[in-house]
């Protein structure tokens, strides 16, 4: 199996950035104890209330089960009123 690396970016709505970063913060030590969690970092960005995700799971199959946790769903319905859209996902491929 493949390992995956993802990136997923979300932009706070403004004046909400340390209101995102609280309720995206509870994700990081559960999530690092899923199966297939190789590491899943959040990083605030230098671009105002931007956080960035960075992730690696050891197969395609560990993100989605990743994805379809209930913690994520409720992480995601708690972080949407201080949240500018939709989180952008970005599931990368090495460029050789």
């Amino acid at each position: 199996m493949a390992k995956v690396r993802v990136i997923a970016r979300a932009q706070a709505v403004e004046g909400k950035a340390e209101e995102l970063k609280a309720v995206l913060k509870q994700l990081v030590e559960p999530t690092r104890q899923e199966k297939g969690c190789i590491y899943y970092d959040l990083f605030a960005s230098n671009l105002p209330g931007v956080l960035i995700f960075n992730e690696e799971w050891a197969s395609a199959e560990d993100l989605q089960t990743h994805a379809s946790t209930e913690r994520m769903a409720q992480v995601q319905a708690q972080a949407a009123p201080f949240r500018l859209g939709a989180t952008e996902v970005n599931i990368l491929t090495i460029v050789e």
